[in-house]
């Protein structure tokens, strides 16, 4: 299986690579959508069953029913020529969904995320971030110094995930 290029590489092979955050814009849901569906189906296999990937993020989506969530979470997007690479939602010093192209893990997508979300909690003068996470992304918010508070299981109809809560206290 070929190996992800990390960010470093990709700058050495495409050196006006520019990744852009922006604010929600319609125009991308398809793009979003298609990102957390591939994204969950291809890198969380690993640590989740097929019944499990396909509770959590069923590959016949309802367009309309995420039309309404993300109009409402107004998620932030990692963009790359015109593509979403990664996006977040965060609000009131919480991570709802943070999600990496599958294409594009260990480019520092990530990264660029959360200093965004940092930048945000700064501003706002929250203390602490939350975010459940599941087992695959738990190494990530580790490594950015989040903590594990609990395990949890989480009920999909009648699929049960595991997730982790974590947090990092900013101040």
């Amino acid at each position: 299986m070929k190996k992800n290029k990390t960010y470093d590489e990709m700058i050495d092979v495409f050196p006006d690579i520019s990744f852009l955050i922006i604010d929600y814009d319609k125009k991308y849901l398809k793009q979003i959508v298609e990102l957390f569906t591939n994204t969950i189906h291809n890198i969380n296999k690993k640590d989740y069953t097929k019944e499990q990937l396909n509770a959590w993020a069923n590959p016949n989506y309802d367009l309309e029913i995420w039309d309404k969530r993300v109009e409402k979470s107004k998620p932030y997007l990692c963009i790359l020529e015109d593509e979403v690479v990664g996006f977040c939602e965060y609000y009131d010093g919480y991570i709802d969904c943070f999600y990496v192209h599958y294409k594009y893990q260990n480019c520092g997508i990530g990264k660029l995320l959360l200093n965004h979300i940092f930048k945000i909690a700064k501003e706002k003068n929250i203390d602490k971030i939350k975010a459940d996470v599941s087992i695959t992304a738990k190494p990530f918010f580790e490594k950015s110094g989040f903590i594990e508070v609990r395990k949890n299981i989480v009920k999909k109809d009648v699929i049960e995930l595991i997730n982790f809560s974590m947090e990092l206290k900013c101040k």
